[in-house]
């Protein structure tokens, strides 16, 4: 019976690669947004109105993207909200979805009101573990007595229980939340995929790792060598990412950690048009219309308006 050789058994000449030169990963928005359509399963990472991967998901929105499933983090707003405002989404994992002291997520509410979305009752917990639990290669993760307060185990399908095989008791297991494409809002990366987050909460590199294809979309591409001057700021490594995007001010209207504010009037304007019924208006004017990220910050306000988004943080 022949033995199976894994690429580490290998001597280190047999592991080179034939081109030993490293390739750019750089593409076009426009590109990215052509890959993401093509997938089913997507995760994002950010927090509330924060780091939102939105340049991305708008190019996707315009690429056709639908019957996707979404795996946000644990909290999210606009990012998981406009997916919804497109009918691109035929599931999406449960956390958070709000905009925090602006109110309630108008999509998904009417989503989750006409039953038109699947919509699986998870928590913070269930998608942090659910995502390490992919990040590692393992099936499942499990988690003692946390739900046992909650009705989660009512609601929520997908949340099993098993025997702990060493203690004997019972425990909670949270499935792997693997995903078919990670998209990630960073503030530099260069054109070989290492990635800097600035801020957020660290859940960028489980996202990653869970995920069987990665595009980061980044405010700055700098060199290498300018990455290399603090190895500590890089969130993630070249070899995970696939595909960078350079997107200045990407993450418009949402915040990008330590270069600009969220812009409040954008996201008002959002927010009245879809409580009102007038999503589509917003989706055709702010997302199908513009033919580029460009033009898409100009019908937002210019670079006029992103100076004073940048300028908030220093007051």
């Amino acid at each position: 019976m022949a033995t199976k050789v894994y690429k580490h058994m290998l001597p280190l000449e047999q592991q080179l690669p034939a081109n030993p030169e490293r390739r750019s990963k750089l593409i076009s928005l426009e590109e990215a947004g052509r890959i993401i359509a093509t997938k089913r399963s997507i995760g994002i990472s950010g927090t509330h109105s924060l780091d939102g991967a939105m340049s991305l998901i708008r190019a996707a929105l315009r690429a056709g993207a639908k019957d996707m499933t979404l795996i946000p983090p644990t909290s999210t707003s606009i990012a998981a909200d406009m997916w919804i405002a497109a009918g691109a989404l035929k599931k999406l994992y449960l956390s958070y979805v709000g905009f925090e002291y602006l109110g309630m997520a108008p999509n998904f509410r009417r989503a989750a009101e006409e039953q038109s979305l699947e919509i699986v009752e998870a928590d913070e917990a269930f998608i942090q573990l659910g995502t390490q639990a992919a990040a590692g290669g393992r099936p499942f993760n499990v988690v003692q007595h946390l739900y046992e307060a909650t009705v989660h185990p009512q609601l929520n399908r997908e949340l099993k229980t098993v025997v702990d095989p060493f203690s004997g008791k019972t425990v909670y297991a949270v499935p792997a939340l693997k995903t078919d494409v990670a998209i990630i809002h960073v503030q530099a990366a260069d054109i070989y995929g290492n990635a800097q987050c600035w801020g957020g909460n660290r859940q960028e590199p489980d996202k990653c790792k869970a995920a069987g294809m990665v595009i980061v979309q980044a405010d700055r591409i700098v060199s290498t060598d300018e990455i290399a001057k603090d190895a500590t700021k890089t969130t993630l490594p070249g070899p995970w990412v696939d595909y960078v995007v350079h997107a200045p001010f990407g993450a418009h209207p949402t915040f990008s950690s330590n270069s600009y504010a969220l812009d409040e009037t954008h996201l008002k304007l959002y927010l009245e048009m879809c409580r009102n019924g007038r999503h589509q208006e917003y989706l055709d004017k702010f997302v199908y219309a513009p033919k580029d990220h460009w033009e898409y910050l100009e019908l937002v306000g210019g670079m006029k308006r992103m100076v004073e988004l940048q300028t908030m943080l220093a007051v």
